[in-house]
């Protein structure tokens, strides 16, 4: 899965669906998570140089009563800083409790491309 973002760029956030694999009790998915600190870490794919170490995420719960489906998901966030350089990154996200860690099952291994912006970013006075 691609993620695109411009340089220097806050938004958009990472939204990545919890998978639903049928090994986990996903009823009480949501609770664990909410007990559970959620990191976000980003690799440089070229240099294998991490560019974000275990920056923290938020969790989100979207209930759908139109078909009885619930659905979790983990944000991030970025930061101009974490976004300053173009490149190809990959990303994962760990849930750590007491129980341990836990890196996020992901269908597919997630992307980060930062791309260059038109928008100049250094404003001076």
């Amino acid at each position: 899965m691609d993620f695109f973002i411009k340089k220097n760029a806050t938004l958009p956030t990472i939204k990545v669906k919890v998978v639903k694999d049928g090994r986990s009790d996903f009823v009480h998915l949501y609770q664990y998570l909410n007990d559970s600190d959620i990191f976000f870490s980003m690799v440089d794919v070229t240099t294998g140089i991490p560019k974000i170490v275990s920056a923290p995420c938020t969790t989100q719960l979207i209930e759908n009563t139109q078909d009885n489906t619930t659905e979790y998901y983990v944000n991030f966030q970025f930061t101009q800083r974490e976004t300053g350089q173009e490149g190809r990154y990959k990303g994962s996200f760990m849930i750590q409790n007491e129980q341990g860690d836990l890196v996020l099952p992901l269908t597919e291994d997630l992307y980060i491309n930062i791309q260059d912006s038109i928008m100049e970013t250094d404003f001076c006075c």
